[in-house]
């Protein structure tokens, strides 16, 4: 019985984190920047703490929250007005 509440705790907070992931994501502007950033430390913090308790259900969960983190902190790093490319070289 106590695993049964274990899995099912962790189903809801996995569905509660999805839910934050798209509501950070599919902001726009200087919102989904500073929402994805925070969003990305608070994953990857949450992950690094899940992979101490050394349980394999958390350890898999700690491992998918760092990835999400990365990938959200990814997010927030890209540029807003993307005018300029780098890649592209113009004479003036």
């Amino acid at each position: 019985m106590e695993s049964f509440l274990k899995y099912l705790l962790l189903l809801f907070l996995w569905v509660f984190g999805v839910q934050l992931y798209c509501f950070a994501v599919n902001q726009k502007g200087v919102q989904r920047q500073d929402g994805c950033q925070k969003l990305g430390i608070l994953y990857i913090t949450v992950g690094i703490v899940s992979l101490v308790f050394r349980n394999m259900q958390l350890v898999m969960s700690g491992f998918i929250l760092i990835m999400l983190g990365l990938r959200l902190v990814s997010y927030g790093l890209d540029r807003i007005d993307k005018k300029r490319f780098i890649d592209r070289y113009s004479e003036d």
